[in-house]
């Protein structure tokens, strides 16, 4: 598939603001978590306002989707480089 100048800087911009997004949230010092639920564990964060955090694992919840996002415009830019 040949793609024209402006689609081809299009999915570069995608694909630096996904990777910008990715690294941001997998840094060591940066947690996700689903909010809800009651505080019953010592593994939970309860904000000022009363809501419960539970922290989710990176790699296993939806955010594995962004990983596959990369992966897809990097393949489309350069179909033999695939790797997140």
């Amino acid at each position: 598939m040949k793609l024209t100048r402006k689609q081809t800087a299009r999915i570069e911009y995608a694909l630096r603001n996904a990777e910008r997004a990715y690294t941001y949230i997998m840094r060591d010092d940066r947690a996700v978590a689903v909010k809800g639920g009651a505080a019953t564990t010592a593994l939970h964060y309860t904000r000022a306002d009363g809501a419960v955090l539970y922290e989710v694992a990176k790699h296993s919840s939806d955010i594995v989707g962004l990983e596959s996002c990369i992966a897809e415009l990097r393949s489309i830019l350069k179909p033999e480089t695939i790797e997140v």
